[in-house]
């Protein structure tokens, strides 16, 4: 257990994965990183093709983290865990801020690799979906630095993100910009102090672990900080579709919906004072 974080015992219902791990992370770009990936075991495809991306740009000791499939957890196992109506997630979402068993299983399979970290006493830890690519012009002295400047009291930062609504602020110098609102879990280093905030936060589940995730940055904004890489390390590749992904119903319904959340939270944080990108930027 990291003397950092307070964190212990995870709560019961999170899986407790089990990872082969050895303690050997000094990646080839010359920094010692544990770096985790998150992939269903039977897309096999998807982890080859994202341990062949990743090995390009000097991270080639990656540790397979078997995605939870939330399409086959029984759903005493699920009741636990929201906080949303149990029959809501048997059907197709109306809502983005619905969820999905596809969702649910996204979900815990972020919150294991967490909880794994916390009790493997690891500082930091990159986590990657299997869908991240490095971005074309990566560099690999700038990715140094920016590991090395992350702070472990608040340490959250998005190597790759999808900036909401202009939630973000500018690079502050360090190539490091504060992030309030975001999409995509793709790829982001966390430490146990971040997770000491985020886990009583995000439980119960009442939507999909990014957007879960962009509440806590914008309600604890005045004592936990995230923040993203700028330029961005890596970004989704968008010829993959998502294994999370169900249609929406009564799309036009549920994007007014997700419009005013990030309307109405970019407001309020303009009224504080606190600048922010152009809109949809």
């Amino acid at each position: 257990m990291n003397a950092d974080t307070d964190l212990d015992p995870m709560p019961d219902f999170i899986p407790e994965a089990d990872l082969p791990f050895g303690g050997d992370c000094r990646q080839a770009l010359g920094i010692d990183l544990p770096v985790a990936v998150i992939n269903l075991p039977h897309r096999t495809d998807r982890w080859d093709a994202v341990s062949t991306r990743l090995a390009a740009v000097g991270l080639d000791k990656l540790i397979k983290v078997p995605a939870i499939d939330g399409r086959t957890l029984a759903l005493d196992t699920i009741l636990p865990i929201l906080g949303q109506p149990a029959e809501l997630v048997e059907h197709a979402p109306g809502s983005h801020f619905t969820l999905t068993r596809p969702a649910i299983g996204c979900f815990l399979s972020h919150l294991s690799v967490w909880r794994w970290m916390i009790a493997k006493g690891l500082p930091k830890l990159l986590v990657f979906e299997d869908d991240a690519t490095p971005v074309g012009h990566f560099d690999q002295g700038r990715f140094r630095n920016t590991v090395d400047a992350v702070p472990g009291r608040s340490g959250l930062v998005f190597m790759g993100r999808i900036i909401m609504n202009g939630m973000a602020g500018a690079a502050d110098g360090s190539d490091l910009a504060r992030l309030y609102f975001y999409n995509g879990t793709f790829a982001y280093l966390i430490t146990p102090a971040a997770c000491e905030v985020l886990v009583p936060a995000l439980l119960p589940m009442n939507g999909h672990i990014d957007h879960e995730m962009s509440k806590v940055l914008v309600a604890r904004r005045n004592d936990f900080v995230a923040h993203c890489a700028e330029p961005a390390f890596f970004e989704p590749d968008w010829s993959l579709r998502s294994d999370c992904y169900v249609p929406l119903v009564n799309v036009s319904e549920a994007d007014q919906a997700l419009g005013a959340l990030l309307d109405s939270t970019r407001e309020l944080l303009l009224a504080e004072g606190r600048p922010l990108r152009a809109p949809y930027a």
